[in-house]
């Protein structure tokens, strides 16, 4: 039995756990989403100290001229951008710039980067088309010099058959013309010669 109520209590209490969690939860259908803003500032004194009258607030991440420094208390006198002379702890001095004032160079140095890869990257397509071209009519005058080549090779064997014709042919007239003196040698000479008449005075 008392286990039984100890049971009970636990899961009453986890319960009742549960229930408080979810209420402390914010609700996003309540209102619109915002987020906690990274603006950080410190406090400007008249004096080297916290306990010197506030002077205002300098927001993190503005330019500032130092004037002296308290090594013992650590603070150090200032000249901010609105003009007004105070003293703020030195832990929350810098050499260099914050980030949160280089944040917004380092965006445009991004968008700035990305343009240029877009701008690279739409040079490139236009170099990869013409080199597509180009290689395309490079393929084109190839196969128009292989034709030409080939054109060329078939007329100078043309040529070459049409000299051989020429001179079988020269040589055949040749021949004939030849043959034909040899034979009209051989006719002349066995023709009979024509006797002269002899005056007999007598």
């Amino acid at each position: 039995m008392s286990k039984q109520i100890v049971f009970l209590f636990l899961c009453l209490a986890s319960s009742l756990l549960c229930v408080q969690s979810l209420a402390q939860e914010p609700n996003d259908s309540e209102g619109e989403i915002r987020y906690i803003s990274d603006d950080l500032f410190t406090y400007l004194h008249s004096g080297p100290g916290r306990n010197f009258r506030i002077l205002g607030t300098v927001v993190a991440g503005t330019r500032v001229t130092l004037l002296q420094e308290d090594t013992e208390k650590n603070f150090v006198e200032i000249i901010d951008n609105k003009q007004r002379t105070g003293w703020v702890d030195a832990d929350f001095i810098n050499v260099n710039k914050s980030d949160r004032t280089l944040l917004p160079n380092l965006k445009k140095q991004v968008e700035e980067t990305k343009n240029t890869i877009f701008q690279q990257r739409e040079i490139n397509d236009l170099l990869n088309q013409q080199i597509a071209s180009l290689t395309s009519q490079n393929t084109n005058l190839k196969k128009k010099l292989n034709g030409a080549e080939k054109a060329h090779k078939e007329v100078t064997q043309t040529l070459a058959e049409f000299d051989q014709t020429a001179e079988m042919k020269w040589f055949t007239r040749g021949g004939v013309v030849a043959i034909v003196s040899l034979l009209l040698g051989i006719i002349l000479t066995y023709l009979p010669k024509k006797r002269r008449k002899n005056d007999n005075w007598m």
